[in-house]
């Protein structure tokens, strides 16, 4: 009942078509650059294509929209008076908690999924078949040349999913513990998608190399080792750890918060 009922008010809040629209418009701004700026001329073609956009959604735009998405299953809510309405039913603070964040995991899990199947069929359409070739150093992901057959290739694609369902948990749990503890939405929002950001940019910038191991955002694009022609096993475990680690104080603590704190 309460997992409908949340998918319900999911649903009504139109942020579902929200993330569609801005996937939409970033696979159209990709598809206009690659075919306008000599990429596809290079022969780099539709796989490579789809590798670049999920790339850059999946580190960028998704999390920004995932920290959105946990801010709103709060703050959003308080604010528009419908949690303090589910917390008159005999639910069970845990229980709702627990059945928002699993509501919204699997909505952003799903919205990846739809990124890079939508970036796969595109880039296979427009782009040509053929192979993935990865030069070196592109997108900070290979440090030598990758060739993936095109089978191999697409089933990477698939195994990015789950990967990236996974790191999509830490800005989203990150979400959860900053609307616990701001209860308007908009700065909630604001907040969580500015320490994602801030994160990001010090987890790119040389000179906070030594912080990197401590920041999450540095492990968001862990999954991109799945598309070397030997994949790290044991490397991808680790930071799929330290990212899920991450999520679960976020989620941890956001719940404590959210366990004590008054709802008017």
């Amino acid at each position: 009942m309460i997992t409908r009922l949340e998918l319900a008010l999911l649903w009504r809040s139109r942020r579902p078509h929200l993330v569609a629209a801005s996937l939409a418009v970033l696979l159209a701004a990709m598809l206009l650059g690659f075919f306008t700026g000599g990429e596809s001329r290079a022969g780099l073609g539709g796989l490579f294509l789809a590798f670049a956009s999920s790339h850059f959604g999946l580190v960028l735009v998704l999390p920004v929209f995932a920290a959105v998405e946990g801010s709103a299953q709060i703050a959003g809510e308080a604010s528009s008076g419908t949690l303090l309405l589910l917390l008159t039913r005999p639910l069970g603070r845990r229980r709702l908690f627990l059945t928002k964040l699993a509501v919204a995991a699997g909505f952003v899990s799903l919205a990846a999924g739809a990124l890079l199947a939508a970036a796969v069929v595109l880039g296979l359409a427009l782009g040509g078949g053929g192979d993935l070739d990865l030069p070196p150093g592109v997108l900070a992901i290979v440090e030598s040349p990758q060739h993936l057959g095109r089978g191999a290739a697409v089933a990477r694609f698939v195994l990015t999913w789950p990967a990236t369902s996974l790191a999509l948990l830490a800005p989203l749990s990150l979400g959860f513990l900053v609307a616990a503890w701001i209860r308007r939405p908009l700065p909630a929002a604001a907040t969580a998608v500015a320490i994602y950001v801030v994160g990001f940019a010090l987890a790119e910038a040389r000179p906070f190399a030594d912080l990197r191991p401590w920041l999450f955002t540095s492990h968001m694009a862990y999954w991109g080792a799945l598309f070397r022609a030997d994949i790290p096993w044991r490397e991808l475990a680790l930071e799929a750890a330290v990212l899920l680690a991450n999520a679960v104080l976020f989620a941890a603590l956001a719940f404590r918060r959210f366990r004590l704190r008054e709802e008017r």
